[in-house]
């Protein structure tokens, strides 16, 4: 029964991973992402974990953080607002391979000027190590073969003081049915019809992020499961 619920994982490419498709019909598809993060925990993983550090950040200075793979920068949008609502200053270096994905970005970030935007290999990060206080990788890491995932686990890691968060889904055929479901009622965007299930099935379960901590080297970590179907994996230093 568990091998039937949770299969093994079978990476397939998603239609925005090809950057094939022309900007509108990315842009809104990256636009059903945003509202499937609203309603379906997306921002709730990502801002539940974080506000801890940011109320203990005590310097005076911004707190930092490394956004890797952001999208269309929806999700440190979020986070900005939460640092606005706690009185805590931030600065967020959101970086992004895909300049279709930034061109979409800067437009969400025009009122947030806590978020910088640079186009960069989340695979080869042009930043000094322990640069920032805490990374995050929000619903990406489940693009990636898994050689790439150790490699943007050590990355990501190495790149923060105080560790990171990686916020993905939960690969289950549950979740897979009810996204499939869901993405037939409530948008005709093509890209967002195929690549919605296909992200489900491309994630890991929590063992394999188990695993992934022991191949990449990290060391405390911890891994919760959050409602519906995803995943908070933390890396932790201190």
């Amino acid at each position: 029964m568990k091998s039937f619920f949770f299969p093994p994982r079978n990476l397939r490419d998603e239609l925005l991973d090809l950057d094939e498709a022309p900007y509108e019909e990315v842009r809104d598809s990256l636009n059903d992402v945003a509202t499937v993060n609203r309603y379906l925990s997306g921002y709730r993983v990502l801002l539940h974990h974080t506000e801890k550090y940011l109320r203990a950040h005590k310097e005076d200075r911004p707190f930092t953080v490394l956004d890797a793979a952001t999208g269309s920068a929806d999700q440190p949008v979020a986070l900005a607002k939460l640092a606005r609502k706690l009185g805590v200053p931030i600065q967020i270096t959101a970086i992004d391979i895909n300049a279709k994905m930034l061109k979409m970005a800067k437009d969400q970030i025009h009122q947030y000027p806590e978020i910088r935007l640079v186009q960069c290999n989340i695979l080869a990060l042009p930043f000094k190590d322990e640069g920032f206080d805490l990374a995050v990788n929000n619903l990406s890491l489940h693009h990636f073969t898994w050689e790439n995932a150790v490699a943007i686990t050590r990355a990501i890691y190495k790149s923060a003081q105080l560790g990171f968060l990686i916020n993905d889904l939960h690969r289950s055929r549950i979740a897979h049915a009810v996204i499939f479901l869901l993405t037939r009622i409530f948008t005709r965007n093509r890209l967002t019809r195929y690549d919605a299930p296909v992200s489900v099935m491309n994630a890991f379960t929590p063992s394999e992020f188990r695993e992934l901590a022991r191949v990449a080297e990290v060391e405390p970590f911890e891994i919760h499961r959050h409602f519906p179907y995803r995943i908070a994996f933390l890396g932790k230093k201190k």
